[in-house]
């Protein structure tokens, strides 16, 4: 029996995790939902609206009202944004549920956690021993490590590489095809430009860019 589901956030990334879950819906043995629609808070939203073919259902507190009825992901990528509304939720009793895109490749490591709302796409590798915080944004073709840590919201964009034992911290956003050699620290709120090699720890709520990628203090 397909899984009722609401997508809180209309913009590129819930229109790309609609997609993905018209994907899941095709496999003989992966989850299958039934879409309700989105909610956002924009004001560019109207009652009546239809995204890719799902109506749009108001604001994000319409959950609370279908709660027993269907889960919801939050496809926000703001790591504030998000964690503001997933974390209110939360308490109280709206159920967030991580969206997985099997596609024939990939793989999740065996003692690997993954926490509720996040969104994996086609190709994400995890290893073995891997804590994945909630609100997590994993895009196409990510592998990660073993004994690495990724915490609550942050997104790592397609084609990046996390070595073994590296720790990433909340709200970190990590852009496309950046490789973190092993064993460093990534602090909380850092921004990792696409592109960068990353050799040393990160401070927290700094920007860094380049091979070796460094701080870019003027565009934080």
């Amino acid at each position: 029996m397909a899984k009722k589901i609401v997508l809180i956030g209309a913009g590129g990334l819930g229109r790309e995790v609609a997609s993905i879950i018209e994907v899941l819906n095709t496999t003989k043995n992966g989850p299958h939902y039934e879409l309700l629609g989105f909610l956002d808070d924009s004001p560019r939203f109207k009652e009546g609206d239809m995204i890719n073919g799902y109506p749009y259902l108001g604001r994000h507190e319409w959950i609370l009202d279908h709660k027993e009825e269907a889960v919801c992901t939050c496809t926000i990528l703001d790591p504030e944004i998000k964690k503001n509304i997933q974390e209110k939720l939360t308490e109280q009793g709206v159920v967030f549920e991580t969206i997985i895109a099997y596609q024939g490749f990939g793989f999740i490591g065996p003692h690997t956690e993954i926490g509720p709302g996040c969104v994996l796409y086609g190709g994400v590798t995890i290893s073995v021993n891997c804590k994945i915080g909630a609100g997590v944004v994993m895009n196409q073709m990510v592998n990660i490590g073993h004994d690495v840590t990724v915490g609550d919201y942050s997104s790592i964009m397609p084609g990046t590489g996390i070595s073994g034992g590296c720790t990433i911290g909340s709200g970190v956003r990590i852009g496309g095809h950046v490789f973190v050699v092993p064993q460093r620290k990534i602090g909380d709120g850092a921004t990792v430009a696409a592109g960068s090699i990353v050799f040393t720890h990160v401070k927290p709520h700094t920007t860094v860019l380049g091979n070796p990628a460094r701080r870019i203090a003027e565009i934080e």
